[in-house]
């Protein structure tokens, strides 16, 4: 595939909806490199959106990138969207990467529902610059990571930026374990199946488990 296809848009890479339109507009990108539209992109879905393990998984339209940029929270795919759709907008190649991590830091609450510290799925957006794929992964929001001692995700724009190994004490927090790939749009399907292989069956009764925890589940209180 070239580099040509990571410039489409898709139903769920839906650049061209004027919401996403006033976005880059109101960012005022005129002039900047691609490097440095690249970061202003990847800060602004970081933090602008905050991060919630509240999923609704049974409603395709949560992963519309249109959709999440005018959420206040969102989880990884959807965000991980987000900054492919408004990094094509201004001519930055981007694709999505999927992959399996241990999570340390999982709250007691969040492993009992899930039955399981591996966040099955993660994803995080690759943007070609320079001549080759980074890795910028804007899901967690600096108010979780102060809230939560986990190091925050910084993007240069040269430099891989995915979610630490470690907290800012030292103790373990993510385990990368699984690569599913890369991919130039979102592979529902494939992901329904990762969810349903290391959570199962995703029936009505087990999503409203899933949407009811905390926002800030990510540890005991």
């Amino acid at each position: 595939m070239t580099v040509e296809q990571y410039l489409q848009a898709t139903d769920y890479i839906d650049y061209e909806h004027p919401h996403i339109q006033q976005i880059l507009e109101d960012l005022d990108l005129d002039g900047l490199s691609d490097v440095d539209k690249a970061v202003k992109l990847f800060y602004y879905v970081r933090d602008t959106i905050s991060y919630s393990a509240k999923v609704s998984l049974l409603d395709p339209k949560i992963f519309r990138a249109s959709f999440t940029l005018q959420q206040p929270t969102s989880f990884c795919i959807p965000k991980a969207l987000a900054l492919c759709a408004l990094s094509r907008a201004v001519g930055i190649p981007a694709r999505i990467h999927l992959v399996d991590f241990y999570n340390h830091r999982l709250s007691d609450k969040l492993e009992e529902i899930w039955g399981t510290k591996v966040m099955a799925g993660h994803c995080y957006t690759e943007l070609h610059l320079n001549g080759k794929w980074i890795k910028a992964t804007p899901s967690l929001d600096s108010g979780t990571c102060d809230r939560h001692e986990f190091v925050q995700v910084e993007f240069d724009g040269t430099s891989d930026a995915i979610i630490k190994e470690q907290d800012r004490q030292g103790r373990k927090h993510a385990e990368y374990i699984k690569d599913h790939g890369a991919y130039a749009d979102l592979p529902l399907t494939k992901v329904m199946e990762i969810f349903d292989t290391n959570y199962g069956p995703l029936t009505p009764e087990r999503m409203a488990q899933f949407s009811g925890n905390k926002s800030t589940d990510f540890q005991d209180p």
